[in-house]
């Protein structure tokens, strides 16, 4: 569903403080009263650094703007919390002189590095220590530079992210790291785009007409016959599949490795790079999304170009090995200020960058969802699935789903009565969720209720797009998913409605905790997935093979 482009609540500081202020505005329109004091957004700690000319502050290489869009979550079940360092004694940065291995890292779940400083490596060994036994630990780490060997300094020494995105040059790194993209010539990384009939020049970084990307689209069957394309969920926003990215004359490369089996040593100990998972299976980094260029003429900056495609965006999903996530980005001029809000000095269209006009704020509105994807993408497991929680309880209490629940008609109903009531609620809530949450997460969130055999989890979606998938047993019946979706989500907010009651029920609300919600709201999801199954069971049309294999895998 289209994302409202009026200011939401939690979005506007104003309207917050009138509602803590006035007691009719806290009881009704606050969010967060809806899920405090026990389910409270999560948070997530990030600590940002970066080093040379790169800043916090609002200078053309600063990430002022990307603080802004960070402080501003995508909803009411989670908050960015960012500790900025840098590698000098720049002012702009909380945390000065900045280094690994004197900071206690546990205090952190992401790193998020932009990198300025050419090649040589910088990091110590002690520090490379710190950060590789953080994400041993499930931290996540976001990467990124530029054209050349701009951010090896600080990068190209970190495991994955040293493969994953090419950070020497002119020649290639100690371990067969690639050589990556030149500044100048034609075979430079350029997405620079085109206004109208116009050259181009370098100032078109900074105005407010961004780069078309190619995101991949993951293919899976929905059915016999049927099947569904879809974005990796970081590239997955409120408004449909995210396609824009600031634009740029040289940009950097990211890649997919072929040698995943190195491992490193780093002041006495070892970390083995690319673990296996628990079933004995190596995960891979994905390139999940590519930019491309077209040709240029002499009259354009930096004239004649080569047409190509290349790697813009990889990841690396370590949740499966037990360890944290990483996610690299061809360049940093997606996130700083200069192509963002644009060069102060420069003349109209390129000094206020994607607030220039009304096109520009609307493409923006996908790069912010981009911004905030990487944010919850790279957070701890435990923190994705209290995300989930406090997503569904806070929807529970939207005035469309608080005003439609039946709690004191719904054990009069029917079976099949109550199957269409968990429908009919789990579509309204749906929908509430897509005014903030990309459709990816909301599959993500209602799939995840339950633990459901791979007979069913082998067909949806979102769940886990890397994966490749051969497909065993009999396919589900058509629609199963598309009504087995709804009921799932609207018998977890029965579930959670029938046992609290309300928001002011704080004793129940602490002896329930997140186990306690997620074990009540299971429950509830487990009847809609026997009432599905009782529905499809009456159907002359069903592969009554599936219904059966279902229901024997269910009880195990």
């Amino acid at each position: 569903m289209p994302r409202n482009k009026t200011p939401l609540l939690f979005e506007r500081p104003e309207f917050l403080e009138q509602a803590r202020t006035q007691h009719y505005l806290n009881e009704i329109l606050l969010p967060e009263k809806y899920i405090f004091p026990l389910f409270a957004p999560v948070n997530v700690s990030i600590l940002m650094v970066t080093d040379a000319s790169g800043g916090f502050d609002g200078r053309p290489f600063g990430l002022a703007e990307l603080l802004n869009v960070l402080a501003v979550a995508p909803g009411p079940w989670v908050r960015f919390t960012v500790t900025t360092a840098h590698r000098e004694n720049d002012s702009s940065a909380m945390l000065k002189n900045f280094r690994f291995d004197t900071e206690d890292l546990s205090e952190y779940d992401q790193i998020w590095l932009f990198g300025v400083e050419r090649l040589p490596s910088y990091l110590s060994d002690a520090e490379l220590r710190k950060i590789s036994e953080f994400m041993a630990g499930g931290g996540g780490v976001f990467a990124t530079g530029d054209h050349e060997d701009l951010g090896g300094g600080l990068c190209a020494r970190i495991p994955r992210v040293r493969n994953m995105r090419m950070w020497h040059w002119p020649g290639g790194g100690p371990n067969g790291e690639p050589v990556a993209p030149k500044v100048d010539e034609s075979d430079r990384h350029d997405t620079l785009t085109r206004r109208a009939a116009e050259d181009i020049i370098f100032d078109h970084q900074s105005d407010d007409v961004p780069q078309e990307i190619l995101p991949h689209l993951y293919i899976r069957l929905t059915g016999l016959l049927r099947k569904i394309t879809y974005p990796h969920p970081v590239l997955c926003g409120p408004r449909g599949i995210i396609k824009q990215m600031p634009d740029h004359p040289h940009e950097g490369h990211c890649y997919k490795p072929s040698d995943l089996h190195h491992s490193f040593t780093f002041s006495g100990a070892t970390f083995e790079e690319y673990p296996n998972a628990a079933d004995g299976s190596r995960p891979e980094p994905q390139v999940i999304a590519r930019s491309r260029h077209s040709a240029r003429t002499q009259s354009d900056v930096k004239e004649n170009l080569n047409p190509k495609t290349f790697g813009s965006i990889a990841v690396y999903d370590g949740h499966k090995a037990k360890i944290g996530r990483v996610l690299v980005d061809a360049t940093w001029h997606h996130f700083f200020n200069i192509n963002l809000t644009g060069r102060p000095t420069a003349p109209d269209p390129y000094r206020l960058g994607f607030y220039g006009s009304a096109a520009g704020l609307d493409a923006y509105e996908d790069i912010k969802a981009f911004f905030r994807n990487i944010a919850v993408y790279l957070s701890r497991p435990v923190q994705i699935a209290k995300m989930r929680i406090r997503a569904l309880w806070w929807v529970r209490f939207d005035d469309r789903i608080a005003m439609d629940l039946r709690l004191n008609h719904f054990r009069d109903l029917s079976v099949a009565d109550r199957l269409n009531e968990y429908i009919r609620i789990g579509i309204i809530a749906r929908d509430v969720l897509g005014r903030l949450a990309s459709r990816c997460q909301i599959v993500e969130w209602i799939f995840n209720i339950v633990e459901l055999p791979q007979l069913v989890r082998q067909y949806i979606p979102p769940l886990d797009p890397i994966a490749e998938i051969r497909l065993e047993g009999p396919p589900p019946p058509p629609e199963f998913l598309e009504i087995l979706e709804p009921a799932l989500l609207g018998a977890a907010i029965y579930g959670a409605a029938a046992a609290i009651r309300g928001f002011h029920d704080h004793g129940t609300l602490e002896r329930t905790g997140d186990d306690g919600l997620a074990r009540i709201i299971g429950e509830a999801a487990y009847e809609a997935v026997g009432l599905t199954l009782q529905n499809f069971a009456q159907s002359p049309d069903t592969q009554s093979g599936f219904l059966e294999q279902f229901r024997r895998e269910l009880r195990r």
